[in-house]
């Protein structure tokens, strides 16, 4: 088996807290501040958010909320998963090169990991807005392992969706599920059933890494 050169984290629900970040922190954020949208229409215009087709400025100018400063300020709201930055360290330590793949807007993406410090150990971000495609749109993962210079069996993925996991695999990359509370909010029996190593905390995501190679599941059938 090729040699474990590259570990793609995904964002949200796994560096950050919160998997389901329109439930848990846009859709409360806009309701505090009065949007009157409905869930769908807020939904529909972050979609266009993250596959970059309307600005985040147009988005809370549509939203109702056009002040400045509305990206800093939601960006606050963001909450980095427990023992991230320490798990990063270990991995960069390994020789390993970090990068992360996200359904996100550029400018969201770079104040919340700036915030947190994540830009000394993760050097490339690749956001969907930026690549207009999002999860599970295998073209984003393509783009990802090419600018890294790595083939999928060079790879490790990461993610709390099991249908985000399944383009990877796909493509031959490794892949580890990493249990966020959207994951257990939203189980997909048909998708768990995919062999892929399945973890909840940041050390056992690093001992999982370091399991080479990483070991399926256990089939639940």
């Amino acid at each position: 088996m090729p040699q474990l050169k590259v570990i793609v984290f995904d964002a949200m629900g796994v560096l950050y807290r919160f998997g389901d970040v329109q439930g848990r922190v846009l859709i409360p954020y806009l309701r505090a501040h009065g949007c009157r949208w409905t869930e769908p229409e807020i939904r529909a215009a972050y979609r266009s958010a993250t596959l970059g087709r309307i600005t985040t400025d147009q988005f809370w100018a549509a939203a109702g909320l056009p002040e400045e400063g509305r990206d800093a300020d939601y960006c606050q709201r963001h909450q980095l998963t427990e023992g991230a930055l320490e798990a990063l360290a270990e991995l960069a330590g390994d020789g390993l090169e970090l990068a992360c793949l996200s359904n996100d807007t550029v400018v969201w993406s770079a104040l919340v990991r700036r915030r947190f410090g994540l830009e000394g150990y993760i050097r490339q971000w690749f956001i969907s807005s930026d690549l207009q495609a999002r999860k599970p749109d295998v073209a984003a993962y393509g783009v990802a392992l090419s600018a890294l210079g790595a083939s999928p069996e060079e790879a490790v993925f990461v993610d709390d969706r099991p249908v985000n996991l399944a383009p990877a695999r796909s493509l031959g990359m490794r892949t580890i599920l990493f249990r966020s509370d959207d994951t257990d909010a939203h189980p997909e029996p048909s998708a768990e059933r995919d062999p892929h190593h399945s973890v909840r905390t940041m050390p056992e995501l690093v001992a999982a890494i370091r399991e080479r190679p990483i070991r399926p599941c256990p089939d639940p059938s």
